[in-house]
């Protein structure tokens, strides 16, 4: 029944976005994810609409995060009963592989990142678009690629940025 509620609530929230905004939208995503388990110790900033997170192993996420579109969370991973089967250790039934996400305070994570059973990411970080992110991501830097691997410090990534792109370029926030 928990399984229902929750996309009842989410499709909800996906609806009233356009009535009622950005605010609404994600205090009923939110709702909806904690239903399914989801520690939030912080507020979220946004979690786009088609973001996939799996809470089978535990999941908790900081202040002021933002998953772009097509983002993947996973905790769990049923490959290692693939791994016995090619061993002729087939088990009884499938083994499932359980360990906790944690993602700390204002991170961000582009478009198409999967996040891997058991990582830890850090306070300040920026994922890349379509990185495979698996175990320790560092406080204050940033991850892109496959496997994810650290590139920049985000200060130093941020220098760059400023220097790098034209100030009309930016957008304000449209919440």
């Amino acid at each position: 029944m928990k399984h229902y509620l929750f996309y009842l609530i989410k499709y909800m929230a996906i609806i009233v976005k356009p009535l009622l905004g950005h605010d609404a939208y994600m205090e009923l995503l939110t709702f909806a994810l904690k239903q399914r388990g989801i520690i939030f110790t912080g507020k979220p900033r946004y979690i786009a609409p088609d973001v996939h997170i799996d809470t089978e192993g535990g999941l908790s996420i900081g202040n002021n995060f933002v998953a772009s579109t097509r983002v993947i969370i996973l905790t769990h991973d049923y490959s290692f009963t693939m791994g016995l089967e090619a061993l002729g250790k087939r088990p009884p039934t499938d083994i499932e592989i359980c360990l906790p996400v944690k993602i700390g305070n204002n991170v961000f994570v582009g478009a198409g990142a999967i996040i891997l059973p058991g990582t830890h990411i850090g306070n300040h970080v920026i994922i890349g678009a379509g990185s495979i992110v698996q175990g320790m991501v560092e406080d204050n830097s940033v991850y892109a690629g496959n496997p994810a691997k650290h590139l920049f410090n985000i200060s130093e990534w941020t220098e760059r940025k400023i220097s790098q792109t034209n100030p009309a370029a930016f957008f304000k926030d449209r919440k």
